[in-house]
């Protein structure tokens, strides 16, 4: 703040030079007052003076020039809570924090109640890490000094670093309620969304910091931080999506990750889930579309292509999953899983060499695989290979830990192992339905499916 030149009068200057003849008169009572008070008021002018030389050096940043002329003043106003204030700002610029400080508690010895020096000596600790220190500041100049962003911002600042998010964007919201330009306080509370992973209310904080700047502002660093935040949401979600699904709320999880997709609906794996989240809630039509989408994206990739193979299955059409297995095969010729489910078409199809062909293979790349014996020993029944069909069965038992997958195999070896050497009719044996190997559920876990 410039604070006005002291003019001294003519007049008062007359009055008080003293006259240059021999046998002058000592001078009265009232003449001596005049003259130390004249003292005074000089001095004070050129303190004045020196104040606001210095006021225009900090606003050019000439550091070493504001002190030294702030210092001067000093010597001819020791009481200037002003300058104090003053130099200590241009000390913490400099960096000399401890000696800032100093000076801020001169201004304040001398005016307890100066609101700035409060909120400065409150920014020069919280840059020395004494957060209670600083806080204690902040929140005493917010009382003196009334509704002043900057001190909010730097208040929000503070909060922040103590870990009180929820007490820092209040902070930051009344900065930027009072100065809806203050793009730290903007910048601050886009941070603070950040910590907290709000990453909605943190992407707005920084786009009205680009709507402040206009076309001609620097915003390029703004906008790729942007970005990776809506990465970073839709991942968020996604994660969400998936803890929903492992609790069994797959309305839930399906919700998120449809709010995902709004964000970033390039995301594959969110579409790849979802999709496999519709199949299994028995909406294959709403698969066929997320799979389709998610193949647009990224064409090269076997799973999709099998997956959505498995929602045509699903839906009756046995062309389209036929030609989705061939192009998952095609792509990835050691899917076991989509040799055994191309083989499920071929059978229904009544193509059973072809079926017999493909569950040969997918028990060639994964033996392990229970469901692949239990679908091949269909056919060795259907071509009244009983004792193929009997070993099939029993290879599935050894390979399931599922009690209820137990007890069918159990009850089917047993009913062949009594008509084995008997030359009982194929058709006195009740054959099972044909079971997909499944597909991959969002959680990455392989699942069975009865057809």
């Amino acid at each position: 703040m410039r604070r006005p030149t002291l003019r001294i009068s003519i007049l008062l200057l007359v009055l008080l030079v003293p006259s240059l003849g021999f046998g002058q008169a000592r001078p009265s009572s009232e003449e001596h007052f005049l003259d130390q008070e004249a003292l005074r008021v000089a001095t004070q002018a050129d303190a004045v003076e020196l104040y606001n030389a210095g006021v225009e050096a900090l606003r050019k940043d000439r550091l070493d020039e504001a002190i030294s002329l702030f210092t001067k003043a000093l010597e001819l106003d020791p009481r200037d809570h002003l300058a104090y204030n003053n130099r200590g700002v241009a000390f913490k610029r400099k960096g000399s924090l401890d000696k800032a400080i100093e000076d801020y508690n001169r201004a304040l010895e001398i005016t307890p109640d100066y609101g700035y020096a409060l909120a400065n000596r409150g920014t020069a600790r919280f840059k020395k890490g004494d957060l209670d220190g600083a806080l204690a500041d902040l929140v005493h100049a917010v009382k003196l000094r009334g509704k002043d962003s900057v001190i909010y911002t730097t208040l929000g600042l503070v909060r922040k670093e103590k870990g009180d998010l929820d007490g820092a964007v209040k902070e930051l919201k009344k900065a930027v309620a009072l100065n809806k330009k203050n793009e730290r306080a903007l910048s601050a509370l886009g941070e603070t969304y950040e910590a907290g992973r709000n990453f909605e209310d943190a992407i707005d904080s920084y786009r009205k910091i680009i709507d402040l700047r206009g076309k001609q502002g620097d915003v390029v660093a703004l906008k790729q931080k942007i970005e990776a935040l809506e990465k970073s949401w839709a991942d968020d979600l996604y994660r969400r999506g998936l803890e929903e699904y492992k609790k069994g709320n797959s309305t839930e999880a399906i919700g998120l990750w449809t709010k995902a997709l709004k964000i970033v609906p390039e995301k594959v794996t969110v579409l790849r889930d979802r999709g496999l989240t519709y199949h299994k809630s028995g909406k294959p039509g709403n698969a066929v579309k997320d799979f389709t989408d998610a193949i647009e994206k990224d064409p090269s990739n076997a799973e999709l292509y099998r997956i959505r193979a498995d929602a045509y299955y699903k839906l009756k059409k046995q062309d389209e999953a036929l030609e989705d297995y061939n192009k998952a095969i095609e792509l990835n010729p050691r899917d076991a899983v989509a040799y055994n489910n191309r083989g499920l078409v071929y059978h229904e199809r009544q193509e059973l060499e072809r079926a017999l062909e493909d569950y040969n293979r997918a028990i060639s790349l994964d033996s392990g695989n229970a469901t692949f014996y239990e679908n091949r020993a269909l056919i060795h029944l259907a071509q009244e290979r009983t004792r193929a069909a009997l070993d099939d069965y029993r290879n599935a038992l050894k390979l399931t830990t599922d009690k209820e997958l137990s007890a069918r195999m159990q009850e089917r070896i047993s009913a062949l192992s009594e008509h084995i050497g008997e030359q009982t009719p194929r058709s006195a044996i009740s054959l099972p339905e044909l079971t997909n190997a499944g597909q991959a559920g969002p959680e990455g876990s392989a699942e069975r499916r009865e057809q």
